[in-house]
């Protein structure tokens, strides 16, 4: 079999047996079941926006800390403690090794997404909204935002410890996220125009965070909760839109350089 697909199976099914990475995967559930609970006791529009704000909360508070966690593990600790260099003894160069490990941890990743995916269809089937495509779709698309949370807390990992690299990873989100606002504020006119060709340019050179049209809707109305708070500028109501095919593209592309950095980068470090 190809080393490199030996190393991503190895890297998913350890990271599997971590004791953190399950305890986070069982605590988003319980509160995406919560927050079913929670609406069953409403109705109509309230019971939906109740259901969906728990799960959008899970998927952006627990999305950060397992997307940080497994990529600012990637590489700082394994190669300091020799697991790396046996893997680099393989023969597998440098490079193709990281991308092999992220690539692990990207696949571990899918699959707690995958799991609160799940659980948050059938809680929606149980309070009477149906599997809830709006959801779904919200849920793919915080899935693409913490990739972009993975890859860069790995290619931190190559020079930074494991908490700073989820640091700098976090923040270099909420920045994307950050700059879609200020995009969308000067887009309805609020911010002052000697500002708006600094951030267009900002924002058609980096990343950017996707927007569902679920969380879109919901953060204007107010009721997202912790996943997107209203946002208001100069007193002014300003509407995020949902992300275009075209936002979702250029971010996966991102990811791809990122990730590719990383494994480039990694040629030059000392390991053990």
């Amino acid at each position: 079999m190809n080393p490199t697909v030996i190393i991503a199976r190895l890297e998913a099914r350890g990271i599997g047996r971590r004791r953190w990475f399950r305890g986070l995967l069982v605590l988003g559930a319980a509160l995406i079941v919560a927050g079913a609970v929670l609406g069953a006791t409403r109705n109509g529009l309230a019971a939906t926006d109740t259901m969906r704000s728990w799960t959008a909360g899970v998927y952006l508070v627990g999305g950060l800390l397992v997307a940080g966690s497994l990529g600012a593990s990637t590489v700082n600790r394994d190669a300091d403690g020799g697991w790396v260099g046996m893997q680099v003894a393989t023969g597998t160069p440098r490079a193709t090794v990281v991308l092999a490990r992220i690539a692990g941890r990207l696949v571990a990743l899918a699959a707690v997404f995958a799991i609160w995916m799940i659980v948050a269809a059938i809680c929606s089937a149980a309070i009477g909204q149906g599997g809830d495509w709006p959801l779904f779709v919200h849920g793919l698309a915080m899935f693409e935002n913490m990739i972009l949370v993975l890859v860069t807390a790995a290619l931190c990992s190559v020079a930074l410890g494991p908490v700073a690299s989820a640091i700098v990873a976090i923040f270099f989100y909420v920045s994307c996220l950050s700059l879609v606002n200020l995009m969308s504020a000067a887009n309805d006119g609020v911010i002052g125009t000697a500002w708006s060709g600094l951030i267009k340019g900002l924002y058609l050179l980096f990343p950017r965070a996707i927007t569902s049209p679920m969380l879109s809707d919901m953060q204007g109305r107010g009721v997202a909760g912790v996943a997107g708070a209203q946002l208001e500028i100069n007193q002014n109501i300003v509407i995020v839109p949902a992300a275009s095919w075209l936002t979702v593209l250029w971010t996966l592309l991102w990811c791809a350089v990122i990730a590719l950095s990383a494994g480039l980068s990694f040629r030059r470090r000392a390991i053990s």
